[in-house]
């Protein structure tokens, strides 16, 4: 069975390639879009044109031989090219591209492609942006409507970032309009958003109220849970710093278990403002009985418990790893005893700090941290 998919622009017809106008017109029985699209068409042609029903996905399930499909700009960055390529590998998909939105707005601003970050807003969390502003990269979003740029916006103040906005509309098409943006601007639906960030804004500081793990024992906590794209689940998260700082670090999803309502809120600001997804839920970790997304990662930093630990180790895919750091007596002997139960490591961290004493200094070791890696699968 073969699908043909065909990208159109802002510049509508004109814009095709020959190629484009041929599988078309001389090609197409059926020609399935949206609305926008469809009605770029020239009225011989656009008597083959239905538009996609809703639901799309069971539309596309039932995509049958033969058919062509309009998608904007290039088909197959973020487009519903990539979505049938990926819904219906069966398929001898042929894609015509026209450019993408992303590298029109490149264009006009006059930067160097491989030096921006794209983010997607169009039905996904468009939070991640914030993350490449606050690490000083140009970003370019790709709106989902003309509410968009205002969200984004929002998104930035939240953060406490200042960047500079331009919305760039109807890409490629004679209604096309570059605007630096402001929140009293009427947007066109179809339109990206750019960012421009003033300056890297240095490394991410914590709000918290004393219950944080300090940086150091942070970092070695992290690299032990092997920072990915996936989901940690933070249990007794305080501040939240070990689960965001592994988001941070690999590009991941956070779902943060903390009992006390206030510390929860102030996990849930330090996510807005590191531009990391939170699931956040707030009970005792003993208690848990909510449905999370499955976890990569699993991080104990208060809480741990036999029960917790068994049930920490059963959802745990194959590889995915458990970290559980404890101070208290209690604590360190359960760590043992799991370990030799399920397996894993123990490691010791103690670490002294340069204080002063009497005219001179001294260093003040600190209570020592026991940290229990197991690694699902691992011998």
């Amino acid at each position: 069975m073969t699908v043909t998919v065909v990208g159109i622009g802002a510049d509508g017809w004109p814009g095709l390639t020959d190629r484009a106008r041929r599988a078309l017109m001389d090609d197409a029985t059926v020609i399935l879009g949206a609305r926008r699209q469809l009605d770029y068409l020239p009225k011989g042609i656009a008597e083959n044109a239905r538009e996609w029903p809703s639901p799309l996905l069971p539309a596309i399930d039932a995509l049958a031989d033969g058919v062509h499909v309009l998608a904007s700009g290039d088909p197959m960055f973020y487009g519903v090219g990539a979505t049938i390529a990926r819904r219906r590998p069966d398929l001898d998909m042929k894609v015509i591209p026209h450019l993408s939105s992303f590298s029109l707005a490149c264009a006009r601003l006059r930067w160097p492609a491989e030096e921006v970050t794209v983010v997607s807003a169009v039905a996904r969390d468009p939070a991640p942006f914030v993350q490449a502003v606050r690490a000083g990269r140009r970003v370019i979003v790709l709106s989902e409507s003309g509410t968009t740029p205002t969200a984004v916006a929002d998104l930035l103040r939240d953060a406490g970032l200042t960047a500079e906005l331009t919305v760039l509309e109807q890409l490629g098409g004679f209604r096309e309009k570059v605007r630096p943006w402001r929140r009293t601007l009427d947007v066109d639906d179809l339109n990206v958003v750019a960012i421009e960030p003033p300056a890297a804004a240095g490394a991410f500081e914590f709000e918290h109220d004393g219950q944080i793990t300090k940086a150091d024992i942070r970092a070695l906590t992290v690299a032990a849970l092997r920072p990915g794209p996936g989901w940690i689940w933070d249990f007794g998260a305080g501040s939240g710093s070990v689960g965001l700082t592994w988001a941070l670090a690999g590009g991941g999803s956070v779902v943060a278990v903390e009992r006390r309502a206030d510390r929860a809120e102030r996990v849930a600001r330090n996510a807005a403002r590191a531009g990391v997804r939170l699931e956040l839920v707030v009970s005792d970790s003993a208690d848990l009985t909510t449905d999370l997304p499955q976890p990569d990662a699993i991080f104990i930093g208060g809480g741990l418990t036999e029960n917790l630990a068994a049930a920490c180790v059963g959802v745990l895919p194959q590889g995915g790893r458990l970290v559980a750091n404890t101070v208290t007596v209690e604590g360190q002997a359960l760590a043992a005893a799991l370990r030799t139960r399920y397996g894993g490591e123990l490691r010791s961290y103690t670490v002294a700090d340069l204080r002063p004493l009497g005219a001179g200094t001294a260093r003040q070791p600190r209570r020592p941290i026991v940290t229990w890696v197991y690694v699902k699968g691992e011998a």
